[in-house]
């Protein structure tokens, strides 16, 4: 059996206001698969604030939210190429936007690596030491390392910053010495931030600063599964994202980065990358972002992506045997995220259109990713859930 797996993400800022992706796109492949195969929801059932696209990419890659395989602070080092020691614990460090206290942006404007490379350095020569360090990713995601005992995670589950827009981050610490440690670093992190001729340029050029650094997913030193061993599945994983690249590698896949440009000749590249690798792996996962705020752009792209779809789903897929086809896209910053799948063996559970409203009405509906994986790939799919 081939699995082909395409998470598409809308990656603009819930500021902008955008409609969602599927609101007015003439995605016709998709609005025919939802009413010739299968189409539902995922929901989690606490309320959340944005979209856990972590939590849904674990899921979507069979890990269930409390295991430990794939953590982020894993797939962070991984990313980056750190090496981690035994008795260290590696944290997600994020430069993100405070105002007032709130956490307003989780990406500080969307930095560059060589403007947060100067930063990270920055807190490396005024608040490094023997027992922690810092470690340059990309764009906003770095890493914080630490062999400090009140620094260590002891399995607190902080949010990262996109869960937490518009919130007090005081407010998202733990209990204890861990978050009264958490505390004073980020306040002294703030101090050598703001002051910094990086920051000031860009409060000068009306873009958002990389003023407050957020520590989360705390991982130490483990063995770790791979996804064969998981699955029995071989997979690769096409995407662009800081978190997913480390996730291949600790899980043992290939990895293949997807175009940036969202333009047909984009989409004929990324159309041979998911051919090729399919013909190699039993599962292929697709991470697809559109970051265009621009409505036309957002139409354009999910159109070209339904045109691409079509072709796989008609053409390639089914020339390699059984096969299936799962498709997850975000419903701008509603909890509730949309999902359309077809092939080899599942069962017929078709929905009038894309809208929420018949899609609520779907028997299909997910409390948490890793059930829709699991949906996904056995071989006589249950309807019931």
């Amino acid at each position: 059996m081939k699995y082909l797996i395409v998470r598409c993400e809308d990656k603009v800022s819930a500021n902008a206001h955008p409609l969602s992706l599927l609101e007015g796109a003439k995605v016709t492949h998709l609005q025919n698969l939802a009413q010739g195969g299968a189409a539902g929801l995922i929901r989690f059932r606490q309320d959340t604030v944005g979209i856990d696209r972590l939590r849904i990419h674990r899921g979507l890659l069979g890990i269930k939210a409390a295991e430990p395989d794939a953590a982020p602070g894993h797939c962070y080092a991984a990313s980056a190429n750190v090496m981690v020691a035994a008795e260290e614990t590696v944290w997600c460090c994020e430069l993100v936007t405070q105002r007032d206290g709130q956490i307003v942006d989780p990406t500080a404007g969307g930095i560059t690596t060589r403007e947060s490379e100067v930063l990270i350095q920055a807190l490396e020569d005024q608040l490094g030491s023997e027992t922690r360090r810092w470690e340059v990713g990309k764009g906003s995601h770095h890493l914080f390392i630490v062999t400090d005992p009140t620094l260590n995670s002891d399995g607190a589950a902080i949010k990262p910053p996109n869960l937490l827009l518009g919130q007090l981050w005081e407010n998202h610490l733990p209990h204890g010495t861990l978050g009264e440690s958490l505390h004073l670093l980020i306040q002294e992190s703030a101090k050598v931030l703001d002051a910094h001729p990086i920051n000031r340029v860009r409060v000068d050029l009306g873009e958002n600063p990389a003023n407050l650094l957020w520590l989360w997913g705390a991982a130490v030193p483990a063995s770790q599964q791979t996804f064969k061993q998981r699955t029995g599945l071989s997979a690769a994983i096409v995407s662009r994202g800081f978190y997913l690249k480390g996730a291949a590698k600790v899980l043992g896949l290939d990895w293949t980065e997807t175009p940036y440009s969202t333009d047909e000749a984009a989409f004929d590249q990324l159309d041979k990358m998911i051919r090729q690798l399919m013909d190699r792996h039993d599962l292929v996962y697709v991470q697809y972002r559109v970051e265009a705020a621009d409505h036309v752009e957002r139409l354009c792209a999910m159109e070209r992506l339904d045109r691409m779809l079509r072709t796989l789903a008609t053409e390639h897929l089914p020339s390699l045997g059984p096969w299936r086809l799962l498709t997850v896209i975000d419903h701008n910053q509603s909890a509730a995220i949309p999902f359309v799948a077809i092939g080899t063996g599942l069962s017929r559970q078709p929905v009038a259109s894309l809208s929420m409203q018949h899609l609520s009405q779907s028997p299909l509906v997910f409390d948490e990713p890793v059930k829709l994986f699991d949906w996904l790939i056995q071989k006589e799919p249950a309807v019931s859930i």
